[in-house]
Protein backbone atom coordinates (compact mmCIF):
# COMPACT_ATOMS: atom_id res chain seq x y z
CA UNK A 1 0.00 0.00 0.00
CA UNK A 2 1.58 3.46 -1.07
CA UNK A 3 0.67 6.24 0.57
CA UNK A 4 3.15 8.39 -0.19
CA UNK A 5 2.23 12.22 -1.29
CA UNK A 6 0.19 15.18 -0.61
CA UNK A 7 -3.16 14.54 0.10
CA UNK A 8 -6.15 18.04 0.02
CA UNK A 9 -8.45 17.46 3.13
CA UNK A 10 -12.15 18.18 2.14
CA UNK A 11 -14.50 17.36 5.20
CA UNK A 12 -13.99 16.80 8.38
CA UNK A 13 -16.44 15.60 11.32
CA UNK A 14 -15.56 18.72 13.95
CA UNK A 15 -14.67 21.59 11.59
CA UNK A 16 -16.37 23.07 8.83
CA UNK A 17 -14.72 24.05 5.17
CA UNK A 18 -14.03 27.99 6.39
CA UNK A 19 -12.38 26.62 9.53
CA UNK A 20 -10.07 23.82 7.64
CA UNK A 21 -9.13 26.07 4.69
CA UNK A 22 -8.46 29.52 6.84
CA UNK A 23 -4.60 29.76 5.73
CA UNK A 24 -4.45 27.21 3.10
CA UNK A 25 -6.17 24.07 1.65
CA UNK A 26 -5.93 21.91 4.27
CA UNK A 27 -3.68 19.05 3.33
CA UNK A 28 -1.51 15.57 4.48
CA UNK A 29 1.47 15.24 3.36
CA UNK A 30 3.57 11.54 3.50
CA UNK A 31 7.13 10.63 2.24
CA UNK A 32 8.07 7.67 1.84
CA UNK A 33 9.60 6.87 5.55
CA UNK A 34 6.03 7.23 7.12
CA UNK A 35 6.77 10.68 8.05
CA UNK A 36 4.74 13.99 7.06
CA UNK A 37 2.99 16.98 8.09
CA UNK A 38 -0.37 18.43 8.14
CA UNK A 39 -2.23 21.35 8.44
CA UNK A 40 -5.80 22.50 8.69
CA UNK A 41 -7.17 25.56 10.42
CA UNK A 42 -4.55 26.86 12.74
CA UNK A 43 -3.92 23.66 13.74
CA UNK A 44 -0.28 22.19 12.40
CA UNK A 45 2.03 19.03 12.68
CA UNK A 46 4.16 16.42 11.80
CA UNK A 47 3.35 13.17 12.09
CA UNK A 48 5.66 9.54 12.19
CA UNK A 49 3.82 6.46 11.22
CA UNK A 50 3.73 3.32 9.96
CA UNK A 51 1.50 0.82 7.71
CA UNK A 52 -0.45 -1.56 9.90
CA UNK A 53 -2.26 -4.82 8.75
CA UNK A 54 -4.54 -6.14 11.08
CA UNK A 55 -7.57 -8.32 11.37
CA UNK A 56 -9.80 -4.68 10.38
CA UNK A 57 -7.66 -4.16 7.51
CA UNK A 58 -4.72 -1.84 6.28
CA UNK A 59 -4.69 1.52 7.56
CA UNK A 60 -1.98 4.36 8.47
CA UNK A 61 -1.52 4.72 12.35
CA UNK A 62 0.71 7.60 13.52
CA UNK A 63 1.47 10.39 16.12
CA UNK A 64 1.74 13.68 16.22
CA UNK A 65 3.27 16.73 17.36
CA UNK A 66 2.61 20.40 16.62
CA UNK A 67 0.25 23.18 17.48
CA UNK A 68 -3.30 24.18 17.48
CA UNK A 69 -4.25 27.81 17.07
CA UNK A 70 -0.21 28.48 18.99
CA UNK A 71 -0.80 25.75 22.05
CA UNK A 72 1.44 22.59 21.71
CA UNK A 73 -0.39 19.73 21.34
CA UNK A 74 0.18 16.02 20.55
CA UNK A 75 -1.18 12.41 19.90
CA UNK A 76 -2.08 8.84 18.50
CA UNK A 77 -4.22 8.26 15.52
CA UNK A 78 -4.86 5.33 13.31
Amino acid sequence: MDIRGIRNIYEMEMWDEDYMNMEVQAFIHINENGRGNFQFGLVTGQMDGRIVDGNNGIWYEFTWDGLDEGDHNSGLDG
